[in-house]
């Protein structure tokens, strides 16, 4: 079996999180310092980048999207502004979330996950680049298996299995993300026992230059910059996301249907920066594209490769585990104590005193109301009662 297969196997198998420490890549783009890299973007490209800027004072919630603004830099001025966060630094900068099509093609150029075992990436990955403390949100992605690669820098990842008793919030809505309340940026000290509590199920990393992470398919993550970081992930599309796909559509279309006729500054609270131009004209337009979504899935077309996953026992897992030729680390439960001083690290941060940050234009009841009829199963009842009556219907 080649070393991509195998890869692939591990990959596709996991149940937990799995690091390949200093794993050998050689992407021609990533040749030479972060530095080189900045500069031959700024070669190729006429504009400044839009990076995100967000205040560190801003701790009372997580740091939403919402909540930054945006600021064009060329690469080089960020490495010079951003690249160590001095004590007088107010925002952490990232330009991040980037597809490969927006990105100088000299900056991409020989970025190819077969390494891995899929060789139909389609060109189809992210890059994120920040700053010290810029960071993502805890949520889960809805879609695929994600494989992280870290380029430059240092970034901590801390992961909770599915079944974590987190607060998920379909407030801000992102069509693929699932966020959660836990603010694990800067915990409020006087909440932190109700974080403390979910030790058992807290995992850890600090995914160094050149570590490869694989991060199973629903598993909540909340990931910060330690250093000024560079990375580039690929999401692995699978079978099973066909059938997700229908939920999204009917989360959009609730979501969707808070926001017509409703104010800006309604939308900029309930929609990510990045749904903003996606909403529908009609919901004819929504329902076009979930027909097509069923007939998709009825059929089992799709317009890419789609993989299988948990085809392997665990005993199979690990005996390919022990056959692979470079260094890959499943993942434990963080130690305790662990745990408890991350989150009193991160709690220093918090301030008590800062003033709210952003005025809500939804009250706390619309909020709830709206994550309560987004429940992943009250969704799936949704879709469960729609399949029940197709299928009377076909049957009539």
């Amino acid at each position: 079996m080649a070393p991509s297969s195998k890869l692939r196997d591990l990959i596709l198998n996991t149940r937990v999180p799995l690091v390949l420490d200093h794993f050998p890549l050689d992407w021609e783009c990533f040749n030479g310092s972060l530095h080189d890299w900045c500069e031959r973007f700024d070669q190729e490209t006429p504009n400044p980048a839009v990076f995100e800027l967000m205040a560190l004072a801003d701790t009372k919630t997580p740091q939403w999207e919402r909540k930054r603004r945006s600021s064009p830099l060329r690469m080089l001025q960020f490495l010079r502004e951003y690249g160590v966060l001095e004590e007088e630094q107010t925002h952490w900068a990232a330009y991040q979330y980037k597809r490969a099509h927006e990105i100088p093609a000299n900056c991409v150029k020989g970025i190819d996950f077969s390494c891995f075992g899929f060789p139909e990436h389609g060109n189809d990955f992210s890059l994120w680049l920040g700053s010290e403390q810029a960071n993502t949100p805890c949520h889960y992605d809805t879609f695929g298996v994600n494989v992280v690669v870290q380029v430059h820098g240092c970034k901590s990842w801390l992961l909770f299995p599915p079944e974590t008793p987190l607060q998920s919030t379909r407030v801000p809505y992102e069509e693929s993300s699932v966020y959660c309340l836990e603010n694990f940026y800067a915990p409020d000290p006087d909440k932190i026992q109700e974080l403390e509590a979910l030790s058992l199920q807290a995992y850890h990393c600090n995914l160094q230059a050149g570590d490869v992470l694989i991060v199973p398919r629903h598993w909540w993550h909340y990931v910060e910059a330690r250093s000024t970081s560079l990375s580039v992930n690929y999401w692995v599309p699978l079978k099973e996301d066909m059938d997700l796909a229908l939920d999204e559509f009917l989360v959009k279309h609730i979501v969707e249907s808070f926001v017509k006729g409703e104010s800006d500054q309604m939308k900029q609270y309930l929609l990510n920066p990045n749904q903003l131009e996606e909403i529908s004209a009609a919901p004819s337009e929504l329902y076009a594209q979930f027909e097509r979504a069923v007939h998709n899935l009825e059929s089992g077309q799709s317009n890419r490769k789609l993989w299988e996953t948990e085809y392997l026992s665990q005993a199979e897992f690990q005996r390919l585990l022990r056959t692979i030729n470079c260094i890959v680390r499943p993942l434990d439960v963080m130690p305790t104590e662990e745990f408890k001083l991350l989150l009193k690290g991160n709690a220093k941060r918090h301030r008590a005193d800062a003033a709210p940050s952003e005025p809500s234009p939804m009250s706390s009841t619309w909020e709830l109301l709206v994550s309560s009829m987004c429940a992943p199963r009250v969704i799936a009842g949704m879709k469960r009662e729609f399949f029940r009556r197709l299928r009377q219907g076909e049957s009539s």
